[in-house]
Protein backbone atom coordinates (compact mmCIF):
# COMPACT_ATOMS: atom_id res chain seq x y z
CA UNK A 1 0.00 0.00 0.00
CA UNK A 2 1.38 3.15 -0.79
CA UNK A 3 1.64 5.98 1.30
CA UNK A 4 -0.79 8.06 -0.25
CA UNK A 5 -3.67 5.13 0.08
CA UNK A 6 -2.39 4.44 3.69
CA UNK A 7 -3.44 8.50 4.96
CA UNK A 8 -6.58 8.70 3.01
CA UNK A 9 -7.21 5.17 4.59
CA UNK A 10 -6.65 6.67 8.01
CA UNK A 11 -8.26 10.18 7.49
CA UNK A 12 -11.76 8.10 6.47
CA UNK A 13 -11.79 6.87 9.98
CA UNK A 14 -11.32 9.71 11.90
CA UNK A 15 -14.60 11.26 13.61
CA UNK A 16 -15.50 15.27 14.72
CA UNK A 17 -14.93 15.51 18.23
CA UNK A 18 -17.44 16.75 20.25
CA UNK A 19 -16.70 20.17 21.93
CA UNK A 20 -16.58 20.03 25.63
CA UNK A 21 -19.26 22.25 27.51
CA UNK A 22 -19.27 22.89 30.57
CA UNK A 23 -20.89 20.73 33.02
CA UNK A 24 -24.30 21.81 33.61
CA UNK A 25 -25.96 18.29 35.17
CA UNK A 26 -23.10 18.14 37.75
CA UNK A 27 -23.93 22.10 38.57
CA UNK A 28 -27.15 21.57 38.98
CA UNK A 29 -26.97 18.34 40.93
CA UNK A 30 -24.32 20.64 43.05
CA UNK A 31 -26.55 22.98 43.59
CA UNK A 32 -29.37 20.93 44.72
CA UNK A 33 -26.98 19.29 47.23
CA UNK A 34 -25.75 22.32 48.42
CA UNK A 35 -29.12 23.52 49.25
CA UNK A 36 -30.52 20.70 50.76
CA UNK A 37 -27.50 20.25 52.81
CA UNK A 38 -28.03 23.69 54.08
CA UNK A 39 -31.84 23.38 54.62
CA UNK A 40 -31.93 19.87 56.15
CA UNK A 41 -28.61 20.67 58.40
CA UNK A 42 -28.71 24.17 59.32
CA UNK A 43 -31.90 24.85 58.54
CA UNK A 44 -33.28 28.40 56.71
CA UNK A 45 -33.19 31.66 58.80
CA UNK A 46 -36.52 32.09 60.67
CA UNK A 47 -37.11 35.51 58.49
CA UNK A 48 -36.15 34.03 55.15
CA UNK A 49 -39.94 34.55 53.67
CA UNK A 50 -39.76 38.46 54.73
CA UNK A 51 -35.89 39.00 53.61
CA UNK A 52 -36.54 37.66 50.12
CA UNK A 53 -38.65 40.61 49.97
CA UNK A 54 -35.60 43.13 50.47
CA UNK A 55 -32.73 44.09 48.49
CA UNK A 56 -29.66 42.48 50.77
CA UNK A 57 -30.82 39.07 50.59
CA UNK A 58 -30.60 39.35 46.77
CA UNK A 59 -27.14 41.89 46.66
CA UNK A 60 -25.46 38.85 48.95
CA UNK A 61 -26.88 36.46 46.40
CA UNK A 62 -25.70 38.01 43.48
CA UNK A 63 -22.07 38.68 44.73
CA UNK A 64 -21.68 34.72 45.95
CA UNK A 65 -23.51 33.78 42.23
CA UNK A 66 -20.90 36.38 40.34
CA UNK A 67 -18.21 34.66 42.27
CA UNK A 68 -19.49 31.33 41.08
CA UNK A 69 -20.20 32.41 37.31
CA UNK A 70 -16.63 34.06 36.89
CA UNK A 71 -15.45 30.69 38.15
CA UNK A 72 -16.97 28.96 36.48
CA UNK A 73 -16.00 30.72 32.96
CA UNK A 74 -11.97 30.53 34.14
CA UNK A 75 -12.89 26.68 34.72
CA UNK A 76 -13.72 26.79 31.20
CA UNK A 77 -10.62 28.42 30.25
CA UNK A 78 -8.61 26.61 32.18
CA UNK A 79 -10.30 22.99 31.30
CA UNK A 80 -9.32 23.65 27.40
CA UNK A 81 -5.39 23.42 26.55
CA UNK A 82 -4.08 26.86 24.97
CA UNK A 83 -6.99 28.94 25.76
CA UNK A 84 -6.39 31.98 27.58
CA UNK A 85 -7.97 32.59 30.86
CA UNK A 86 -6.75 35.98 31.57
CA UNK A 87 -9.62 37.85 31.47
CA UNK A 88 -11.61 35.46 33.14
CA UNK A 89 -9.49 35.48 35.95
CA UNK A 90 -9.56 39.29 35.63
CA UNK A 91 -13.06 38.98 35.89
CA UNK A 92 -13.01 37.39 38.88
CA UNK A 93 -10.84 39.50 40.49
CA UNK A 94 -13.17 42.71 39.77
CA UNK A 95 -16.17 41.24 41.46
CA UNK A 96 -14.28 40.36 44.25
CA UNK A 97 -12.70 44.09 44.39
CA UNK A 98 -16.15 45.34 44.01
CA UNK A 99 -17.40 43.81 47.60
CA UNK A 100 -14.51 44.98 49.19
CA UNK A 101 -15.54 48.76 47.75
CA UNK A 102 -18.88 48.03 48.67
CA UNK A 103 -17.59 47.36 52.42
CA UNK A 104 -15.78 50.24 52.58
CA UNK A 105 -17.83 52.60 51.83
CA UNK A 106 -20.36 50.89 54.23
CA UNK A 107 -17.58 51.31 56.89
CA UNK A 108 -17.18 55.13 56.14
CA UNK A 109 -20.72 55.52 55.97
CA UNK A 110 -21.46 54.16 59.48
CA UNK A 111 -20.92 56.80 62.16
CA UNK A 112 -20.48 54.16 65.34
CA UNK A 113 -21.32 49.85 65.15
CA UNK A 114 -18.43 49.71 62.07
CA UNK A 115 -16.56 46.45 64.36
CA UNK A 116 -20.21 45.04 64.58
CA UNK A 117 -21.22 45.63 60.67
CA UNK A 118 -17.94 43.53 60.62
CA UNK A 119 -18.49 40.47 62.81
CA UNK A 120 -21.95 40.69 62.93
CA UNK A 121 -22.59 37.48 64.76
CA UNK A 122 -21.87 34.63 63.34
CA UNK A 123 -17.98 35.65 61.76
CA UNK A 124 -16.66 32.80 63.49
CA UNK A 125 -18.88 29.71 62.03
CA UNK A 126 -19.21 31.72 58.43
CA UNK A 127 -16.54 30.65 56.71
CA UNK A 128 -16.34 26.96 58.10
CA UNK A 129 -19.55 26.78 57.18
CA UNK A 130 -19.53 27.14 53.85
CA UNK A 131 -16.34 25.23 53.64
CA UNK A 132 -18.18 22.38 55.15
CA UNK A 133 -21.17 23.00 52.27
CA UNK A 134 -18.88 23.28 49.65
CA UNK A 135 -16.75 19.94 50.34
CA UNK A 136 -20.33 18.17 50.35
CA UNK A 137 -21.34 19.68 47.06
CA UNK A 138 -17.83 19.36 45.68
CA UNK A 139 -17.71 15.69 44.58
CA UNK A 140 -20.55 16.40 42.24
CA UNK A 141 -19.01 19.36 40.65
CA UNK A 142 -15.57 17.53 40.33
CA UNK A 143 -17.00 14.71 38.69
CA UNK A 144 -18.23 16.99 35.82
CA UNK A 145 -15.26 18.70 35.80
CA UNK A 146 -13.06 15.92 34.71
CA UNK A 147 -14.61 15.73 30.97
CA UNK A 148 -11.84 18.87 30.56
CA UNK A 149 -7.70 18.15 30.00
CA UNK A 150 -6.10 20.60 31.79
CA UNK A 151 -2.45 21.79 31.56
CA UNK A 152 -2.49 22.78 35.14
CA UNK A 153 -4.81 20.59 37.25
CA UNK A 154 -3.93 22.50 40.28
CA UNK A 155 -5.02 25.92 39.10
CA UNK A 156 -8.20 24.54 37.35
CA UNK A 157 -8.62 22.68 40.78
CA UNK A 158 -9.00 26.13 42.65
CA UNK A 159 -11.21 27.47 40.32
CA UNK A 160 -13.50 25.17 40.46
CA UNK A 161 -13.15 25.29 44.06
CA UNK A 162 -13.75 28.44 44.47
CA UNK A 163 -17.27 27.88 41.58
CA UNK A 164 -18.27 25.37 44.29
CA UNK A 165 -17.35 27.82 47.19
CA UNK A 166 -19.58 29.83 45.24
CA UNK A 167 -22.54 27.42 45.22
CA UNK A 168 -22.26 26.62 48.30
CA UNK A 169 -22.33 30.68 50.12
CA UNK A 170 -25.70 30.88 47.98
CA UNK A 171 -26.82 28.35 49.32
CA UNK A 172 -25.30 29.00 52.90
CA UNK A 173 -27.21 32.56 52.42
CA UNK A 174 -30.23 30.71 53.08
CA UNK A 175 -29.42 30.25 56.58
CA UNK A 176 -27.30 33.60 57.19
CA UNK A 177 -29.24 36.26 58.45
CA UNK A 178 -26.21 38.67 58.05
CA UNK A 179 -26.83 41.58 56.10
CA UNK A 180 -24.09 43.87 56.37
CA UNK A 181 -21.63 44.45 53.25
CA UNK A 182 -18.76 44.33 55.08
CA UNK A 183 -19.51 41.07 56.92
CA UNK A 184 -20.14 39.40 53.37
CA UNK A 185 -17.37 41.08 51.47
CA UNK A 186 -15.07 39.36 54.24
CA UNK A 187 -16.63 36.15 56.08
CA UNK A 188 -18.14 34.99 52.63
CA UNK A 189 -14.92 35.61 50.70
CA UNK A 190 -12.99 33.75 52.73
CA UNK A 191 -15.21 30.68 53.04
CA UNK A 192 -15.32 30.86 49.20
CA UNK A 193 -11.77 31.18 48.99
CA UNK A 194 -11.35 28.39 51.75
CA UNK A 195 -13.20 26.46 49.15
CA UNK A 196 -10.64 27.61 46.32
CA UNK A 197 -7.79 26.28 48.62
CA UNK A 198 -9.02 23.18 49.14
CA UNK A 199 -10.18 22.58 45.11
CA UNK A 200 -6.39 23.16 44.43
CA UNK A 201 -5.28 20.40 46.59
CA UNK A 202 -8.07 17.69 45.33
CA UNK A 203 -7.39 19.23 41.12
CA UNK A 204 -4.20 18.10 41.30
CA UNK A 205 -5.19 14.85 42.48
CA UNK A 206 -8.19 14.61 40.83
CA UNK A 207 -7.73 16.68 37.64
CA UNK A 208 -4.72 15.19 35.88
CA UNK A 209 -5.02 13.28 32.58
Amino acid sequence: MRTEDLVEALAGEIRPVRPVRAPILPLLAGAVIAVMVVWIVLGPRPDLTQAIWGPTFWLKAAYTLALAGAALWLTDRLGRPGAAGGLAAATLAVVVVVAAVAAGLEQAALAGGRLEALLGQSWSQCPLLIVGVAIVTGPAIFAGARRFAPTRPAIMGAAVGVLTGGIAATAYSLHCPEQTASFVAVWYTLGVAGAGAIGALAGHFALRW
